[in-house]
């Protein structure tokens, strides 16, 4: 792309990049998060997992079977007492929800209220009938697409953001398409393949995504409409219905401001460790945030067996991973 940053498709495409933030644009969050996937697209590349995301956790799990752990799912947990007795606990949830569940010190209980949620992500899903007949094939190659505007310029998608950020509903907001088959083409079975979107809209927002995401897929690949089989579309404000720690549909675990991208989900040294013992945090609502990075509960398991007493920690192997679905 001749002239760098100089051409409006580079400002373009960068501003899209930073868009991933959910949140007000520029801003100093947004850049840091355009730099580091920017810096990963020129490098190892966004990775589709071949056979989808289910792959990545079938292998997670095998690896905790292999070292004698158990994994128990379909249950609902509504406070810590409904879990086993256990030496140290991982919570994979918001504030919100640590808040609800656990018996937390009241000064604690006041910084967690103070954390702030940001805008929330409406999504649709499709099974189409063939490739997207995009309008320009380069990006009939491209697993991941933004859209944004009518024109999908980096002023565009930056006043759609700041005021999608702010509240307020947009006509054309960001989207992000991904069509998996596009890297994994095992996807497209029997000539179907799976396409899905989601588009940021404001905090809560109980529209139907459907009609925005499906127009705006119309309009960069004439025809697509014609190619779905079958669809459906989940608002914001049903996120939360679906998993309890996507608040207000907020699938960042928190607004991506600059103080909460550094200190979350509260101003501590040690941000994973609550005032319970033995508790720890490991949810996207701790540093360093959102994304499919899993540095989350990487680092909050070091923090964790930091302070494991080592007799402990050298005994008998005893691995346990309870997956309950935590309020939900």
């Amino acid at each position: 792309m001749g002239g760098g940053l100089r051409t409006e498709a580079a400002r373009a495409l960068l501003t899209g990049v930073a868009a991933h933030g959910i949140g007000r644009l520029p801003s100093p969050a947004s850049a840091a998060v355009a730099l580091l996937l920017g810096h990963l697209a020129h490098t190892t590349g966004w990775p589709v997992p071949q056979g989808g995301s289910q792959a990545v956790a079938a292998v997670m799990a095998h690896q905790i079977e292999q070292l004698g752990g158990r994994i128990h799912t379909g249950v609902r947990v509504d406070s810590l007492q409904d879990l086993p007795a256990r030496r140290l606990t991982l919570l994979d949830v918001s504030p919100r929800e640590l808040a609800r569940i656990a018996p937390l010190p009241e000064g604690y209980l006041r910084a967690l209220s103070r954390y702030r949620y940001g805008p929330g992500a409406a999504k649709a899903d499709f099974l189409v009938g063939g490739a997207i007949p995009c309008a320009d094939p380069r990006l009939s190659r491209a697993a991941t697409v933004h859209l944004g505007g009518t024109r999908g310029t980096a002023p565009e998608l930056a006043r759609a953001e700041t005021a999608t950020a702010r509240g307020l509903r947009v006509r054309h907001p960001y989207i992000i398409v991904v069509d998996p088959a596009a890297a994994d083409p095992a996807r497209a079975a029997g000539g179907r393949r799976p396409v899905w979107a989601y588009a940021h809209v404001p905090h809560g927002d109980p529209r139907d995504p459907l009609p925005t995401i499906r127009a705006a897929l119309e309009s960069h690949a004439p025809g697509f409409t014609d190619t779905v089989i079958a669809e459906r579309g989940v608002p914001a404000a049903r996120l939360g219905a679906y998993n309890p720690n996507y608040v207000g549909g907020d699938i960042a675990s928190g607004a991506m401001t600059l103080w909460q991208t550094l200190a979350r989900p509260v101003p501590r040294w040690n941000p994973y460790r609550t005032p319970l013992p033995g508790t720890w945090l490991c949810s996207s609502a701790t540093p360093p945030g959102p994304s499919v990075h899993g540095m989350c509960g990487y680092h909050a398991a070091r923090a964790a067996l930091a302070t494991w007493p080592e007799a402990e920690r050298t005994g008998p192997a005893s691995l346990e991973r309870d997956d309950h679905r935590l309020g939900g």
